[in-house]
């Protein structure tokens, strides 16, 4: 037998996916990302990758903390492989409607960028 992918493959992935995304594992979710997980694959709620990373609060009031520029670098990611800014989840929310809510005021101001069209994401934070 092959070891191909199969939908069950597919599902454990995804689930890996937001599960390293909510523990703040980013380097991970990328791997899963870049093995085929999808930046645009959705889970129960609805949530993208960027939904689901945006969703959670600071765990730092530091600008610069380790955790908070390891969730832009990944946001960044996620933009560079043609995420969808516009999705929103199943209570109508965006990524940047949470990355307001939650104060990550960098991936903010990428994401506004981004929604205008600007190629330039760099971060003035």
């Amino acid at each position: 037998m092959g070891a191909g992918c199969t939908k069950n493959n597919e599902n454990d992935r995804i689930g890996a996916l937001f599960q390293a995304i909510r523990r703040e594992k980013f380097q991970l979710a990328t791997d899963l990302i870049s093995k085929g997980a999808g930046v645009n694959c959705i889970n129960y709620f609805g949530n993208t990758p960027l939904i689901e990373t945006c969703r959670s609060h600071r765990t730092s009031k530091r600008t610069g903390s380790i955790v908070e520029n390891e969730r832009e670098q990944f946001v960044r990611f996620l933009l560079n492989n043609d995420c969808d800014v516009s999705k929103y989840d199943i209570y109508g929310w965006t990524a940047l409607m949470y990355a307001e809510k939650n104060g990550h005021d960098s991936i903010v101001y990428i994401l506004e960028k981004k929604e205008k069209g600007m190629n330039n994401t760099e971060s003035p934070i």
